[in-house]
């Protein structure tokens, strides 16, 4: 699937120069969807908008007057007041109260929540509104390309103008693919400092990590520092920082079943998915646990599903509480990260083969196990493959464990 999107792309994308780097992600979700999404423009949405727009000027006098000249971006999904789990080996060395920090929070009640529980807090989404205001859909992909690549102009600019006049020097993000690349046009035309961290596997299809780079790039491994350099050269005079394996805390019960965590990717086709999720679930040999992305809603087939077949399932939990109350064997999934963190928990990762090909590489690496179908995964256990753990678990992660202190002696240097 994601092969063909990207031939078709490479085919468009040369006809587009390097002041469309900002846009060419969106370029290649427009492929991919056929469409874009927009926001729903209402008297009730444009109000709540405004108010946040309002809190974060607030929030801009307050930092000018604090003479801050450092800006954050980060992201705190829906129903949440923490920031994505993802940030937190960055985050926790980070002093937020010296910064400006720009959150991409998705609804009205959970931003008000936020703006008093965090420091400095500019809103992401109300500027995103804003400028997309008079933009309206098209037929054709390249006119509504055309339309999204202006809205992110009018973001860069808006932007721009925050960060000119708090004379800000250093930026720091999550590398979200929707927005890293209107920063680093912003930070490049400014001449500020930027630092960015993973929180997602690199990958071809991310099209985003192509073009303009971060000065300084917070990486989990030397695995994924090749994977950087393989899709952006010009990260080779760059400095990455590679900053080790993070600890986890996993279960120590003795298991009487094999357990499997099943981890629902975006875009998972429901009735393709429920046939293979009922096999596992009827199997006696094996204790089946279902997890749902965090930041996405349940839906309602999905809960039904679940409750009809008597699946337990995690519908906001993370990663870290669900292994420290469950012995997980091996996890199951189609293109999430979640597969790369599996020998972290002790887990085997299991690739199921499907359509989306987006994480096909991991097969190329030899880092997860193949199935196309629940036979293979019924081999797979009764092969025992526990070897496999220490094999993939070297190559993904190597041998540097993560040290919060010395992150947090890295960032300080580099923000001073």
């Amino acid at each position: 699937m994601h092969k063909k999107i990207l031939l078709k792309f490479n085919k468009i994308e040369k006809n587009f120069g390097e002041e469309f780097s900002i846009s060419k992600g969106s370029l290649y979700s427009l492929i991919l969807n056929k469409n874009f999404s927009s926001r729903e423009v209402s008297i009730s949405n444009v109000v709540k908008n405004l108010f946040l727009i309002f809190l974060s000027l607030i929030t801009i006098l307050s930092c000018k007057l604090k003479k801050i000249k450092i800006a954050n971006y980060y992201i705190i999904h829906k129903n949440s007041k923490k920031y994505d789990n993802r940030s937190k080996y960055i985050l926790q060395g980070f002093n937020l109260n010296k910064s400006l920090n720009i959150i991409r929070c998705q609804t009205f009640t959970d931003s008000l929540k936020i703006f008093f529980l965090y420091p400095n807090v500019l809103f992401y989404i109300p500027i995103d509104f804003f400028s997309s205001f008079f933009l309206f859909k098209k037929k054709k992909i390249l006119d509504n390309y055309y339309i999204l690549h202006k809205k992110e102009l009018r973001i860069s600019r808006i932007l721009k103008s925050i960060f000119k006049f708090l004379q800000i020097k250093k930026f720091l993000t999550i590398d979200d693919q929707r927005i890293i690349q209107t920063f680093l046009k912003v930070c490049k035309e400014l001449n500020i400092t930027s630092i960015g961290y993973m929180h997602y596997k690199f990958s071809k299809y991310s099209v985003a990590i192509k073009y303009q780079t971060f000065d300084y790039f917070f990486v989990w491994s030397n695995y994924f520092k090749k994977k950087l350099i393989e899709l952006n050269r010009k990260y080779k005079n760059k400095k990455i920082i590679i900053t080790g394996y993070p600890y986890k805390k996993v279960s120590n019960k003795k298991n009487k079943k094999i357990n499997i965590l099943y981890l629902l990717d975006l875009n998972i086709d429901f009735k393709n998915s429920i046939k293979f999720l009922k096999q596992l679930n009827k199997n006696k040999e094996i204790e089946f646990f279902l997890k749902f992305k965090p930041q996405h809603k349940m839906s309602p087939q999905w809960i039904k599903f679940c409750q009809e077949e008597k699946i337990k399932y995690f519908e906001s939990e993370s990663l870290d509480y669900i292994n420290r109350c469950h012995n997980i064997d091996y996890f199951i999934a189609t293109i999430s990260t979640a597969l790369l963190e599996a020998t972290l928990y002790k887990a085997i990762p299991i690739k199921l083969m499907t359509n989306n090909d987006f994480a096909d590489d991991m097969i190329k690496d030899k880092i997860v196990l193949k199935a196309n179908n629940f036979n293979d995964v019924q081999k797979i256990i009764k092969n025992n493959n526990k070897n496999k753990l220490r094999i993939f678990f070297s190559k993904v992660w190597g041998k540097k464990r993560y040290q919060t202190k010395n992150i947090k002696k890295i960032l300080y240097k580099i923000m001073q």
